[in-house]
Protein backbone atom coordinates (compact mmCIF):
# COMPACT_ATOMS: atom_id res chain seq x y z
CA UNK A 1 0.00 0.00 0.00
CA UNK A 2 1.13 3.28 -1.03
CA UNK A 3 1.52 6.38 1.47
CA UNK A 4 -1.37 9.01 0.76
CA UNK A 5 -0.03 12.00 -1.70
CA UNK A 6 0.85 15.35 0.73
CA UNK A 7 -1.15 17.97 0.03
CA UNK A 8 -2.46 20.99 1.51
CA UNK A 9 -3.61 21.08 5.28
CA UNK A 10 -7.34 20.48 5.14
CA UNK A 11 -8.86 23.40 8.30
CA UNK A 12 -11.91 21.80 9.48
CA UNK A 13 -13.06 25.30 10.73
CA UNK A 14 -11.93 28.90 10.23
CA UNK A 15 -9.83 30.78 12.35
CA UNK A 16 -11.16 33.52 14.09
CA UNK A 17 -10.32 37.18 13.10
CA UNK A 18 -7.54 39.11 14.46
CA UNK A 19 -8.87 42.44 16.42
CA UNK A 20 -8.93 45.09 14.09
CA UNK A 21 -6.59 47.93 15.52
CA UNK A 22 -8.86 50.77 16.67
CA UNK A 23 -8.97 54.18 16.08
CA UNK A 24 -6.85 56.76 17.53
CA UNK A 25 -8.37 60.24 17.77
CA UNK A 26 -6.39 62.78 16.40
CA UNK A 27 -5.40 65.64 18.95
CA UNK A 28 -7.06 68.61 16.88
CA UNK A 29 -10.43 68.90 15.18
CA UNK A 30 -10.06 68.94 10.96
CA UNK A 31 -11.89 69.55 9.17
CA UNK A 32 -14.17 71.91 11.74
CA UNK A 33 -17.06 70.24 14.18
CA UNK A 34 -19.68 70.14 11.99
CA UNK A 35 -23.12 71.74 12.67
CA UNK A 36 -26.03 69.38 13.87
CA UNK A 37 -29.07 69.84 12.17
CA UNK A 38 -32.49 68.08 13.80
CA UNK A 39 -34.86 67.51 10.84
CA UNK A 40 -37.80 64.60 11.97
CA UNK A 41 -36.24 64.10 14.76
CA UNK A 42 -33.00 62.52 13.29
CA UNK A 43 -29.76 64.26 13.68
CA UNK A 44 -28.48 65.57 10.31
CA UNK A 45 -24.68 66.49 10.08
CA UNK A 46 -23.33 68.77 7.69
CA UNK A 47 -19.87 70.03 7.50
CA UNK A 48 -18.89 73.84 7.26
CA UNK A 49 -16.61 73.88 4.60
CA UNK A 50 -14.32 76.50 3.06
CA UNK A 51 -15.98 78.76 0.34
CA UNK A 52 -14.41 77.71 -3.27
CA UNK A 53 -12.55 80.75 -5.11
CA UNK A 54 -14.91 81.88 -8.03
CA UNK A 55 -13.70 80.60 -12.05
CA UNK A 56 -14.96 83.89 -13.25
CA UNK A 57 -13.37 86.29 -10.95
CA UNK A 58 -10.07 84.86 -11.48
CA UNK A 59 -10.91 84.60 -15.27
CA UNK A 60 -11.56 88.58 -15.75
CA UNK A 61 -8.68 89.25 -13.70
CA UNK A 62 -6.15 87.06 -15.99
CA UNK A 63 -8.29 88.59 -18.96
CA UNK A 64 -7.72 91.92 -17.95
CA UNK A 65 -4.13 92.36 -17.13
CA UNK A 66 -3.89 90.45 -20.58
CA UNK A 67 -6.10 93.55 -22.51
CA UNK A 68 -3.91 96.09 -20.57
CA UNK A 69 -0.84 94.42 -21.30
CA UNK A 70 -2.02 94.01 -25.03
CA UNK A 71 -2.88 97.81 -25.36
CA UNK A 72 -0.30 99.59 -23.55
CA UNK A 73 2.47 98.72 -26.81
CA UNK A 74 -0.64 99.32 -28.85
CA UNK A 75 -0.34 102.83 -27.86
CA UNK A 76 3.22 103.26 -29.04
CA UNK A 77 2.71 100.88 -31.95
CA UNK A 78 0.08 102.89 -32.83
CA UNK A 79 2.18 105.93 -33.60
CA UNK A 80 4.59 103.99 -36.14
CA UNK A 81 1.87 102.42 -38.25
CA UNK A 82 -1.59 102.21 -37.84
CA UNK A 83 -1.85 98.18 -39.01
CA UNK A 84 -0.19 97.35 -35.54
CA UNK A 85 -2.56 100.00 -33.80
CA UNK A 86 -5.71 98.13 -35.05
CA UNK A 87 -4.58 94.93 -34.35
CA UNK A 88 -3.56 95.64 -30.60
CA UNK A 89 -7.01 97.71 -30.84
CA UNK A 90 -8.68 94.72 -31.48
CA UNK A 91 -7.23 92.10 -29.34
CA UNK A 92 -7.29 94.07 -25.93
CA UNK A 93 -11.07 95.40 -27.19
CA UNK A 94 -12.08 91.53 -26.76
CA UNK A 95 -9.88 90.57 -23.89
CA UNK A 96 -11.32 93.59 -22.33
CA UNK A 97 -15.02 93.09 -23.01
CA UNK A 98 -14.19 89.48 -22.24
CA UNK A 99 -12.73 90.86 -18.59
CA UNK A 100 -16.09 92.93 -18.04
CA UNK A 101 -18.20 90.33 -18.61
CA UNK A 102 -16.50 87.56 -16.62
CA UNK A 103 -16.31 89.80 -13.98
CA UNK A 104 -20.47 90.98 -13.58
CA UNK A 105 -20.69 87.38 -14.02
CA UNK A 106 -18.65 86.73 -10.97
CA UNK A 107 -20.05 89.49 -8.99
CA UNK A 108 -23.32 88.03 -9.55
CA UNK A 109 -22.55 84.77 -8.79
CA UNK A 110 -20.81 85.35 -5.78
CA UNK A 111 -23.75 87.47 -4.85
CA UNK A 112 -25.96 84.60 -5.14
CA UNK A 113 -23.92 82.12 -3.52
CA UNK A 114 -24.67 83.01 0.05
CA UNK A 115 -20.76 82.41 1.30
CA UNK A 116 -20.43 79.22 -0.57
CA UNK A 117 -17.74 81.30 -3.21
CA UNK A 118 -15.34 83.39 -2.51
CA UNK A 119 -13.53 86.17 -4.83
CA UNK A 120 -15.41 89.40 -4.24
CA UNK A 121 -12.24 91.33 -4.30
CA UNK A 122 -11.07 89.67 -7.09
CA UNK A 123 -14.02 90.18 -9.22
CA UNK A 124 -13.72 93.97 -8.63
CA UNK A 125 -9.98 94.25 -9.19
CA UNK A 126 -10.94 92.31 -12.65
CA UNK A 127 -13.69 94.93 -13.13
CA UNK A 128 -11.21 97.67 -12.99
CA UNK A 129 -8.70 96.36 -14.50
CA UNK A 130 -11.30 95.43 -17.37
CA UNK A 131 -12.25 99.03 -17.41
CA UNK A 132 -8.86 100.66 -17.48
CA UNK A 133 -7.67 98.25 -20.31
CA UNK A 134 -11.20 99.42 -22.29
CA UNK A 135 -10.75 103.09 -21.99
CA UNK A 136 -6.38 102.01 -22.99
CA UNK A 137 -8.08 100.66 -26.24
CA UNK A 138 -9.87 103.61 -27.12
CA UNK A 139 -7.26 105.34 -26.57
CA UNK A 140 -5.61 103.12 -29.07
CA UNK A 141 -8.41 103.61 -31.62
CA UNK A 142 -8.09 107.20 -31.77
CA UNK A 143 -4.46 107.62 -32.01
CA UNK A 144 -4.56 104.66 -34.83
CA UNK A 145 -8.08 106.80 -36.20
CA UNK A 146 -5.62 109.81 -36.31
CA UNK A 147 -2.79 108.55 -38.03
CA UNK A 148 -4.89 106.92 -41.06
CA UNK A 149 -6.22 110.26 -41.62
Amino acid sequence: MQPAHPGPPVHGYPQPYQQVPQFQPAAYYWPPVPAPVVIDGFQIVQPRLRPIPSGPAIGSLVAGIGAVLGALPGMLFAIVTPWAGVTFFMSSALFGIGALFLALHARKQIRGANGGISGKGVALTGLIIAIVALSFAAITALITTANFL
